[in-house]
C-alpha cells in the first residue's frame, strides 16, 4: 500500500527523529538535545497512527530515501535504535547519508552494542538484543566508521560506547539458551547463566555525534546522557555534573515525563 505524505513544509520544525516507532525519541531529543518542535518518519503505519493518536507529529517514510525532504531542512536528526532495523549495511549508509544531507547542525545516532557478541558467545552468553527477530542487521562500531569514511557533508564525528557492563550479572545479559525475543533477564522465568566476571569493560550502547556546523560542540552532544568511551582512542568524554542534571530535570518536570526521563538520564 502506498501512503500519501500530508507535511509539505518541514522548516516549521528543527529537528526530525527517523523510525520515530512510539514517540519516546522525540521527548528524549526536546529534553536532551535542545529539540524544540520535531516530527517523526517511520515506515511502519500502524506505528504512525499511534504516535499521532498520543499527540506526536508523524509522516510515512523510508528514511534511505527521502526524496521529499530538501538539503538543509532542520538542525539535527535524531537516529535512535533503528539502524539494526534496517536490512544491510547499503541501507544503514543511505539512512546516514540522508540524515546528513537535510541536517544543518549535527546527527545524533544511538544503538544497541553487537561489538562484544562474540565475546558473550565463548562463555556462553548473550546480550538480549542480539536475539531480537526485528533487529535485522547487527552493525559493528568499525562498520560505522567505515561508512562515515564514505559520507560527505559533515565536518567530523565521534563514536563511543556508553553504559558500561563489567559482569555477566547485568540484567541485559542472558544465557545463549534463553529463547528469543526477550527483554531483562529474570532468573525466575529464564534459563541460569555463567557469571563471570568479563576480561575487559562491555558496553551496552553505542552513541555517535556527525558534526556538521563547525560551532556545534560534539563533545557536549555525545556526553547528553553521561560519559563515553571512543570506540577507535579510548579517550573517556564528560561527567554527569549536578548542575547539568538539575537542568535535565526541570525540563523533564515541564514535560510530564520525569519519571521516564529521569530513569534514562541516570541508567
Amino acid at each position: 500500500m502506498q501512503y500519501m505524505n500530508n507535511i509539505t513544509d518541514y522548516t516549521k520544525y528543527d529537528f526530525i527523529d527517523f523510525g520515530a516507532s512510539k514517540g519516546g525519541s522525540i521527548d528524549f531529543a526536546k529534553i536532551f538535545l535542545g529539540g524544540k518542535r520535531g516530527v517523526g518518519i517511520d515506515i511502519d503505519q500502524k506505528k504512525i497512527d499511534m504516535m499521532i493518536k498520543s499527540g506526536y507529529e508523524c509522516e510515512y517514510g523510508d528514511i534511505t530515501n527521502l526524496v521529499n525532504i530538501p538539503d538543509n531542512t532542520v538542525k539535527f536528526v535524531m537516529m535512535s535504535h533503528v539502524l539494526e532495523h534496517l536490512n544491510s549495511l547499503e541501507d544503514i549508509y543511505k539512512a546516514i547519508q540522508e540524515a546528513i544531507r537535510i541536517s544543518t547542525d549535527f546527527v545524533y545516532i544511538q544503538g544497541p552494542n553487537f561489538d562484544d557478541d562474540e565475546y558473550l558467545h565463548r562463555n556462553n552468553l548473550r546480550f538480549f538484543w542480539s536475539f531480537w527477530k526485528g533487529h535485522t542487521y547487527h552493525f559493528q562500531s568499525s562498520e560505522l566508521i567505515s561508512i562515515l569514511e564514505k559520507c560527505s557533508g559533515f565536518k567530523e564525528s565521534i563514536i563511543a560506547y556508553r553504559g558500561p557492563l563489567y559482569s555477566s550479572t547485568s540484567s541485559c545479559i542472558h544465557s545463549l539458551d534463553s529463547p528469543i525475543d526477550q527483554h531483562e533477564y529474570d532468573p525466575s522465568v529464564h534459563p541460569p547463566k555463567t557469571s563471570i566476571r568479563f576480561d575487559n569493560t562491555l558496553y551496552k550502547e553505542i552513541v555517535a555525534v556527525i558534526r556538521i556546523d563547525n560551532k556545534i560542540n560534539a563533545e557536549k552532544i555525545i556526553t547528553c546522557r553521561g560519559k563515553v568511551v571512543d570506540v577507535t582512542t579510548g579517550k573517556s568524554y564528560g561527567k554527569i555534573k549536578v548542575t547539568e542534571v538539575i537542568k535535565v530535570i526541570l525540563k523533564v518536570i515541564r514535560s510530564g515525563q520525569f519519571f521516564n526521563y529521569f530513569k534514562k538520564l541516570i541508567k
